[in-house]
């Protein structure tokens, strides 16, 4: 494998946007990044990196601007999942009830990609990395990805059942501070590896199921403050819950992503 991480685990997370220049400047004030743009032949896709220099650059995100033909498509983040072989992924996908929105594609001699629409309605990517540096260069530290949410309005378990065979997870419900708990949270995990990297949990109003994307931060509450300051808004505020502080921010088009640390 061209990458450490491991089968099956988030591998690259990225965001469309109808605005790119009001978005960059929102998330470079917010987590410091340094941004690099791919230029016209790809779409002006831009790379979010730690670090200030080529150098010393680590990509943690990347962020695409609205196709013409899709101008108007709210902004949003997205998560792909490392997969040995893309094309035999996507089809497996669509075996066990998945749409295919993107079917695969080579991206230069970086990746192949596939974008997919799980059995509930979630989107999510299918990643092959054909290089060692594709995908995250920088995890669970400050300004990069950190923990990934699935918001179900429905019963956790069953939801994920999906991913569990098709990238070989281990889905383990939660302890559940009300043992009465219809709908219990799970966490999941890489299966060979133990990798232990996000959870799935029944939304609290309906709501259309999705991934949440979670960067850690140094302070999550100065952090949310910041992202107010800077044009966008705080949609859950901080809050702890097993061991972690946690909000959810909507930067200045509407895209949703979370924020972690340690619990105060």
């Amino acid at each position: 494998m061209p990458t450490s991480i491991p089968l099956g685990a988030p591998v690259w997370v990225d965001a469309n946007t109808p605005d790119l220049a009001a978005e960059v400047a929102f998330y470079t004030r917010l987590f410091g990044w340094t941004t690099f743009d791919s230029g016209e032949e790809f779409g002006h896709y831009t790379e979010f990196c730690l670090g200030s220099s080529v150098a010393s650059a680590r990509a943690v995100a990347g962020m695409a601007p609205n196709q013409s033909d899709q101008p108007d498509k709210p902004a949003g983040w997205g998560v792909s999942f490392h997969v040995r072989d893309c094309v035999s992924a996507a089809a497996e996908a669509e075996k066990l009830g998945a749409a295919t929105i993107t079917s695969p594609m080579r991206v230069g001699d970086d990746l192949v990609f596939a974008g997919m629409r799980d059995p509930d309605g979630g989107t999510f990517g299918l990643y092959e990395p054909l290089r060692e540096d594709m995908g995250f260069m920088a995890y669970g530290e400050p300004g990069a990805a950190a923990w990934f949410e699935y918001v179900y309005n429905g019963v956790p378990a069953e939801a994920m059942q999906f991913y569990a065979e098709l990238l070989d997870w281990s889905v383990v419900e939660a302890v559940s501070e009300d043992p009465d708990e219809l709908a219990p949270p799970v966490e999941l995990r890489t299966r060979e590896s133990g990798f232990e990297f996000g959870v799935c949990r029944a939304a609290a109003d309906p709501t259309a199921p999705q991934w949440i994307v979670c960067f850690a931060v140094g302070s999550v509450d100065r952090v949310a403050a910041s992202a107010v300051g800077a044009g966008g808004s705080v949609a859950v505020p901080p809050g702890d819950e097993a061991g972690m502080r946690t909000a959810t921010l909507a930067s200045p088009t509407g895209a949703m992503f979370g924020v972690v640390s340690e619990a105060v």
